[in-house]
C-alpha cells in the first residue's frame, strides 16, 4: 500500500508539473497564431505557479507575449493590459537573471532593444499629450535599457531632461543635462537650460559657469549670449548685460526683444537718448510689440511730468521760463500719444493706459479723444 501511495504522489506531482509546462507551451502556441488573449491567460498562470515561476523559459515567453500585446495593431489585443510594455521588460530581465545557460540571452537582448524603442515612442506620445512627468519616465527607461546594453542613448536622455524641465522637476533635469555635458552632447540648449536651472536654485555662480562653458563651445549662439546677459541682469550688472546684448545684435540685428531690453536698461539708467533709440528700433522691427510702445510712451510722460514739476517750482515772476517749460512738457506728452495709443490698441483691457491717455487728452484739450476714452472708462 505504501508503494502504491508513493507512486500516486509521484504521479500527481508529475501531472502538476506537466500541467504547468503545458500552460507555457499553450502560451507559446497561442502566440504563434496571434491569439494574444489566450496566450496572456496561459502565461499568467505559468509565471504564478511554483513549478515554473523560476524557469527562464517561462519568463522569456512572458516577455514575448506582453511585447506582442504592446505592439499589436488590433485594439482588442493592445488594450488587454495598459502595462504590457513594463511587464514585457520585467519578464525579459527576470529571464536573463534565471538563464544560467544563456539559452535566451541573445534573443532577449534584441527584444530589449525593441522595448527601448517602444518606451521612446511612448515618451513622444506622452509629450504630445502634455504629460511631461510620465513622458520623462518613458524616455529615461528607453535610455536605461540601451545603457544596460552598453549603448549611450543621448537623444533619449536629452528628451528625458527636456521633459523633466517642462514638468518642473528641475533636480532630475539638472542631473540628466549634466550627464549630457559629460558625454559632450552637441546641443547648446543643454547649457542654457542648466544656467536657468541653477539660477532658479539661487546658485548664480554655477549658472554662470555652465553658460560660460556653453559659450566657449558655441561662441555665436545668441540664446546663450542672452542667457548670460540675463544672469548679469539678475545681479544688477546692467552694463555687462547691455554689452552682451549688443554682441547678440552684432550677430543678428533683427530680434526686437534685444533692442527692447537694451532700451529698458538704459531707461533705468536714465540714459534716455539710448533708451529712445533702442525702443524705436524694437518698434521698427515689430510695430505690434507692446512693451517698447508702452515704455517709450511712458518715458515721454515721465519727462513731461519732470518739466511740469520744474515749471511749478519757478517763482511767479518767471512767467516766460514757465511757459517755455510748459510748452516743452506738452510737446513730450504729444510725443507719447501715438505710442500709448498703440499700446492701448494692443492691450485694450489695460485701464491704466486708458487713464494715462485721459489725463493727456485733458491737458492737451483733445476733446474728441477724451470723450471716447471717458465712454470706455465708464463702461
Amino acid at each position: 500500500m505504501k508503494k502504491i501511495a508513493l507512486l500516486l504522489l509521484i504521479s500527481f506531482v508529475a501531472f502538476g508539473l506537466n500541467a504547468q509546462n503545458s500552460k507555457r507551451t499553450s502560451a507559446y502556441n497561442y502566440l504563434r497564431y496571434n491569439k494574444l488573449d489566450k496566450a496572456k491567460e496561459a502565461i499568467d498562470d505559468a509565471v504564478e505557479h511554483p513549478k515554473t515561476i523560476n524557469d527562464a523559459k517561462t519568463w522569456y515567453y512572458y516577455g514575448n507575449v506582453y511585447l506582442s500585446i504592446q505592439r499589436s495593431e488590433e485594439e482588442k489585443f493592445n488594450s488587454l493590459d495598459p502595462d504590457a510594455l513594463e511587464k514585457a521588460y520585467n519578464g525579459y530581465v527576470r529571464s536573463l537573471e534565471l538563464d544560467e545557460d544563456k539559452e535566451f540571452t541573445n534573443d532577449i537582448n534584441d527584444r530589449l532593444t525593441i522595448c527601448a524603442e517602444e518606451y521612446y515612442i511612448k515618451g513622444l506620445d506622452l509629450y504630445t499629450a502634455l504629460n511631461y512627468a510620465e513622458s520623462m519616465l518613458a524616455f529615461k527607461k528607453a535610455a536605461k535599457i540601451n545603457e544596460d546594453a552598453g549603448k549611450i542613448d543621448s537623444l533619449a536622455t536629452y528628451n528625458a531632461a527636456f521633459t523633466a524641465e517642462l514638468a518642473e522637476d528641475y533636480v532630475s533635469a539638472g542631473v540628466l543635462y549634466e550627464q549630457l555635458v559629460e558625454w559632450n552632447y552637441d546641443n547648446p540648449a543643454i547649457y542654457k537650460s542648466l544656467g536657468e536651472i541653477y539660477k532658479l536654485e539661487g546658485d548664480t555662480a554655477k549658472a554662470l559657469n555652465r553658460i560660460t562653458a556653453g559659450r566657449e563651445k558655441y561662441p555665436n549662439n545668441i540664446e546663450l549670449i542672452i542667457s548670460e546677459s540675463n544672469i548679469y541682469l539678475s545681479t544688477s550688472e546692467r552694463e555687462k548685460a547691455i554689452e552682451l546684448m549688443q554682441q547678440a545684435i552684432a550677430i543678428n540685428d533683427t530680434i526686437p526683444s534685444l533692442y527692447y531690453v537694451i532700451g529698458a536698461k538704459y531707461d533705468e539708467m536714465e540714459n534716455r537718448e539710448e533708451a529712445e533709440k533702442n525702443y524705436k528700433k524694437a518698434i521698427e522691427l515689430d510695430p505690434d510689440y507692446f512693451d517698447p510702445n508702452y515704455n517709450l510712451g511712458a518715458m515721454y510722460v515721465n519727462q513731461a511730468i519732470e518739466l511740469i514739476d520744474e515749471a511749478n517750482a519757478l517763482p511767479l515772476d518767471k512767467e516766460k521760463e514757465y511757459n517755455e517749460l510748459k510748452e516743452l512738457a506738452d510737446g513730450m506728452l504729444m510725443k507719447s500719444v501715438p505710442y500709448l495709443e498703440k499700446a492701448d490698441e494692443l492691450q485694450p483691457e489695460e485701464r491704466y493706459i486708458l487713464q494715462t491717455l485721459k489725463d493727456i487728452y485733458t491737458r492737451l484739450n483733445m476733446l474728441d479723444k477724451l470723450k471716447a476714452i471717458n465712454d470706455r472708462l465708464n463702461n
